[in-house]
């Protein structure tokens, strides 16, 4: 109710005031017809919701907040037009519909702030002790200080926050850096794989290159055999014309001219003979350096890296004395060439001779002891041309031997290409096993994210599994208390009773459940229930159409009809509202109620235990309850036999305890007196979930009534309903 009372309240007509409230009307509604009875919005929101569901009037229409209706604007504005007087200024002949206004703008009682509150002052009161205040708060006299102070700890603040902020972000970049770091680590190692790979194919490309200079060099040395026998022919032929020379020796006149040539000639030989033996020679080391450069390729195959180098400088030799032998080549040819010019001037030289020999037939009897003399020297040549055949016997053989050389160097290249193709072969093969490592690294990238993609799902499936846990643990601790619930100790019931239950039949009762509009409301105020209905009641209302709401008013039910329905609510998880009033129920069946409304997480969020005979007791049970219970908001008990003892009791529970109930109705309780005033206003300054408090009709004095009202003031949209003071 708000903080006004109205003026001469006695005159107001009767057709505007409430017959739950007994006060003028304060957003009116009109019931359906045939009733069209018009009440307080919150008045019959209230009696349906925590009452009955019927009318009011004909108590036969089953109602809900859509049938309700405005009532006209003609009584609307008749109800705001009436004067009330402020209870905290006293002011009169305020419009109602002005309160709002003068309670938030103008009373001068109403509750304000210091205007240094934003800078820490603690300081509430009333409007017309504000200027006071302001003259003398030392909050206002240090403004400047406590300004500069609050933003200085506001920007330490800031500074701390970024400062935490930072460290965050920078070890975020750490972290980062690391996996940055790692990721680099990694594909160095796979550069250097790939470098290595490299340098292999260079490697082997290199000795591909090799092999073909030695095949290269086998050409050169098949061309050198074949002069080799061009040159074994000219020798021959040179033997021949030698022989044929030394036969026409005697019809030769100029003998000396003719030793003269043949001692260049034989000169000349000569020449050519140590030419071919230092050719010969080359050709051995060359052998030699072939057979040194294949023990280098052997070697190469174990040490790559090493002989590599020896290798580039054997091939800069075999360059060097390639080029060494085209250079002896050319001058072989060049050698020939001039022998070819020599034989034929020879030739010329023969015909020259034929016709001397004409000339020297005549002067041969002139050179008789010439001739002589002449035959001694031809002797003499004959043992040089022996001389010259065992020489040339000699080359003959050096030349077999070069020609076995050769074809071991040929045997050799066949080796060395059979190792290059061996080479060849374990290139490909390590190719292909990199080939093989890329992909198992891959294959292994992609097991290393679905490992993670699972253990993400495995986290999941955990979390899901410890909630399932949980859930199970719950019901498990229900079903214990259920089964360890001293209700057969509690109450002895007869044998006889129970076996007329288990045949117990009431099909009238089950077709009424059935017959409910809605699952979500089962209404059987007046039905007579008791203690062998319950268990119809359980089965059909609450298993079978799992309703939210179930009202059991004006019945039968007891102590042993209770512990059977607590024992239920311990494993249901769809009743939200239960209302069992007018039942006469005792402190022993509020009892079970309590036990099995402590657990945690209970869904009922409304109970109503009007008008029953509980006492202190029950209430102790209640409030002992409403420690543990973090589900119920509203919690009804009206009209019972309560006293100062268990309200302080409970407003203490209130107050330290519980921080979730929201509404509290103790009205029609006569044995409330104002020893419970103080308590019970702590309890509402304190708790800051409780929004509405029915405490009229009890043994409460106007000062009991004022020190209600005046607890409320620093309170937004606070419900608190009692009688009007006078």
């Amino acid at each position: 109710m708000d903080n006004y009372e109205y003026m001469n309240k006695s005159s107001i007509n009767e057709d505007l005031i409430c017959e739950i409230c007994k006060n003028p009307f304060i957003d009116p509604v009109i019931l359906p017809s045939p009733c069209e009875q018009t009440f307080c919005l919150k008045c019959i929101q209230s009696n349906l919701e925590n009452h009955s569901n019927n009318c009011l009037k004909c108590n036969k229409k089953s109602l809900s907040n859509t049938d309700l209706k405005n009532e006209s604007p003609i009584l609307r504005n008749m109800l705001d037009k009436l004067l009330v007087k402020c209870c905290s200024c006293s002011e009169e002949n305020i419009q109602r519909s002005n309160f709002s206004e003068h309670i938030k703008q103008k009373c001068p009682k109403r509750i304000v702030h210091c205007s240094a509150n934003d800078i820490q002052c603690p300081w509430t009161g009333h409007f017309d002790e504000l200027n006071q205040h302001v003259n003398n708060c030392p909050y206002e006299e240090l403004r400047n200080f406590l300004t500069k102070l609050i933003n200085d700890v506001r920007r330490l603040d800031e500074l701390n926050q970024l400062q935490i902020n930072f460290q965050t972000l920078e070890n975020k970049f750490q972290q980062q850096q690391n996996q940055i770091q790692q990721i680099e680590n990694e594909n160095e190692i796979l550069n250097k794989q790939i470098n290595e790979m490299e340098k292999f194919e260079n490697e082997n490309q290199i000795l591909n290159e090799q092999i073909n200079k030695m095949k290269n060099f086998e050409i050169e040395l098949k061309d050198l055999n074949d002069f080799l026998q061009l040159t074994n022919i000219l020798i021959e032929n040179f033997e021949n014309k030698i022989k044929f020379l030394q036969e026409n020796l005697d019809e030769f006149n100029l003998i000396q001219i003719k030793n003269e040539t043949l001692n260049e000639l034989y000169q000349k030989e000569q020449i050519q003979n140590d030419s071919l033996n230092k050719q010969n020679q080359s050709l051995q080391e060359q052998v030699l350096q072939n057979k040194q450069e294949f023990e280098q390729l052997n070697q190469y195959c174990e040490q790559i890296q090493v002989d590599n180098q020896q290798l580039n400088q054997q091939c800069l030799l075999n360059n060097e004395e390639n080029n060494h032998l085209n250079e002896q080549n050319q001058y072989l040819q060049e050698q020939l060439l001039q022998d070819k010019q020599e034989f034929e001037r020879l030739n010329q030289y023969c015909e020259q001779i034929q016709v001397n020999n004409q000339q020297l037939d005549q002067q041969c009897l002139l050179n008789n002891e010439e001739n002589n003399h002449l035959n001694e020297q031809n002797q003499s040549l004959q043992e040089q041309l022996l001389q010259y055949k065992q020489e040339f016997e000699q080359l003959n053989q050096y030349c077999e031997q070069i020609q076995e050389n050769n074809q071991q160097l040929n045997q050799q290249c066949l080796l060395n290409n059979e190792e290059n193709n061996h080479l060849n072969e374990q290139n490909q093969y390590l190719q292909e096993q990199v080939l093989q490592y890329k992909q198992e690294f891959e294959q292994l990238n992609q097991h290393c994210e679905q490992i993670q993609a699972d253990n993400q799902q495995l986290i999941e499936q955990c979390s899901q599994y410890n909630i399932k846990i949980d859930q199970l643990t719950i019901n498990i601790k229900r079903l214990e208390t259920k089964l360890y619930q001293p209700i057969i100790q509690s109450h002895k019931i007869a044998d006889k009773k129970i076996a007329d239950k288990s045949n117990y039949q009431n099909n009238q009762l089950e077709e009424f459940i059935d017959k409910c509009q809605t699952s979500l409301i089962v209404n059987l105020n007046g039905q007579n229930i008791n203690d062998h209905d319950i268990d119809i009641v359980i089965n059909t209302a609450l298993i079978n159409k799992q309703c939210q709401s179930l009202i059991l008013w004006n019945n039968c039910l007891t102590s042993y009809s209770i512990s059977i329905l607590s024992s239920s609510l311990n494993i249901n998880t769809t009743l939200k509202k239960l209302s069992i009033s007018k039942n006469h129920l005792s402190d022993i069946a509020i009892k079970y109620l309590s036990e099995s409304l402590s657990f945690k997480n209970s869904t009922l969020k409304e109970l109503v235990l009007s008008s029953n005979e509980i006492t202190d007791q029950g209430l102790i049970y209640l409030s002992n309850m409403l420690k543990i219970n973090e589900t119920l908001v509203v919690f009804g008990l009206q009209d019972n036999k309560i006293t100062d003892k268990s309200i302080q009791y409970l407003s203490q529970v209130i107050q330290f305890n519980n921080k979730v109930i929201e509404e509290i109705s103790l009205y029609s309780n006569k044995l409330i007196t104002d020893i419970s005033i103080d308590y019970i206003v702590n309890m509402i300054r304190n708790n800051q979930s409780l929004k509405t408090f029915w405490i009229w009709d009890c043994q409460l004095s106007e000062q009991g009534k004022y020190k209600l009202q005046q607890s409320i003031q620093s309170k937004i949209d606070f419900d608190l309903q009692l009688e009007s003071i006078d």
